[in-house]
């Protein structure tokens, strides 16, 4: 997979078709489902992923929100943590995949963060940090999110 992040995520849109080019390109030599959405519902430490039948549901209003603030392009690196912040914990939350959402996500947000002129420092996030960002935002705390995002960006 390492390789893989070397090459470059797929550009695109920041939609459904967007995130499965990523996760496909992730991880095309591990799953052969690689980029295909779910088909069984999933949890973890007892907290409900959104419900595989809303997933496309989940992720346009993701995108729409998105497209609505000019994929947060013109924000100052502040602004745009909190923004991408309150993104990044939403589209966990739809968790489309039965694998690999985190490190896809990471993918779609540092291109995000790059069309929007905050470039990520990926290097800077906490692995640790990063897992309890994650679930603080499954439970509508996106504090944790915004903080990791504010830290990878410079802040």
């Amino acid at each position: 997979m390492t390789q893989r992040i070397a090459e470059g995520s797929p550009s695109g849109a920041f939609d459904l078709a967007h995130l499965r080019a990523i996760h496909r390109h992730l991880f095309q030599d591990i799953y052969d489902w690689a980029g295909e959405i779910r088909t069984v519902e999933i949890a973890k430490d007892g907290h409900q992923f959104q419900l595989r039948r809303f997933i496309p549901v989940g992720m346009a209003d993701v995108h729409q929100r998105l497209v609505a603030t000019d994929f947060l392009r013109g924000l100052t690196r502040r602004n745009f943590a909190e923004a991408a912040g309150v993104i990044v914990g939403d589209l966990n939350y739809v968790h489309p995949f039965r694998d690999g959402n985190g490190r896809t996500q990471l993918q779609y947000l540092d291109a995000l963060a790059r069309q929007a002129g905050h470039p990520l420092e990926l290097v800077r996030l906490s692995p640790t940090g990063w897992l309890a960002a994650s679930r603080a935002a499954h439970k509508g705390d996106y504090r944790l999110m915004v903080e990791e995002i504010d830290r990878a960006t410079g802040g």
